[in-house]
């Protein structure tokens, strides 16, 4: 299945009002471990307003791992909630521990094979920019985030590219991605906001913005200001 069937298929379950577990799996990108919105919580909250209370939203993200460790923990935290749909975003920790791209592209893959034998379908997500200033060389980064691209399109996952859209906010508006930055690798609230927003896109869902007139604003326009570099 394409990734874009992946997202058709999942909007098609949403339309027809079946009950979804979803599961964000991942390392303290998913993690909770903040006050204020995180992407997650958009995501939820945009599928409610949009489709109606028909999901779950279960996150069993934790800092500090590798795509090893959730194989490692992947029968407690992924198979034990029978999950219909997984985010997977991993990546950062590997660079950073120089694991070798074949080990971590097997160890996507065989996410990939666990979550579908399991009949869930399943989303890779790129990391948004990590700022270059506060990080030694990231070059095996960037490479490994194309390893969770190749491995999307070949094992026919979902794709949410948050970096390349990232990156094309923090070269043509330096200031404002750094606001959204909390340090070198991780987001503060603003940039969960913007993360939460494109999810749910894929998903042809969409915050209501009468709920709390404004709160959205400053996160739909930075939104519209990456579509506007996209073109």
């Amino acid at each position: 299945m394409e990734s874009s069937l992946i997202f058709e298929a999942v909007r098609a379950r949403f339309k027809a009002q079946a009950r979804t577990r979803v599961l964000a799996f991942g390392s303290s990108n998913t993690q909770r471990f903040l006050p204020e919105m995180h992407w997650f919580d958009v995501f939820e909250l945009a599928i409610n307003d949009t489709y109606g209370k028909i999901h779950c939203c279960i996150n069993t993200g934790y800092g500090g791992n590798t795509a090893e460790d959730l194989l490692n923990r992947f029968d407690d935290d992924a198979a034990f909630y029978q999950p219909h749909l997984a985010f997977i975003t991993i990546g950062g920790n590997d660079s950073m521990r120089k694991m070798t791209e074949a080990q971590f592209e097997f160890n996507l893959r065989e996410l990939h094979r666990r979550f579908s034998n399991k009949g869930c379908m399943a989303v890779f997500q790129t990391y948004y920019s990590p700022d270059p200033a506060r990080n030694d060389d990231l070059s095996l980064f960037y490479r490994f985030m194309e390893i969770v691209r190749e491995v999307a399109k070949t094992t026919g996952s979902g794709l949410v590219d948050h970096l390349r859209r990232w990156e094309l906010l923090r070269k043509a508006y330096p200031e404002l991605y750094l606001k959204m930055m909390r340090d070198g690798f991780h987001v503060k609230c603003d940039g969960n906001m913007l993360m939460g927003l494109d999810i749910a896109r894929h998903f042809s869902a969409a915050v209501s913005q009468d709920t709390v007139p404004g709160f959205w604003d400053e996160s739909l326009r930075i939104q519209h200001l990456i579509d506007a570099l996209e073109k």
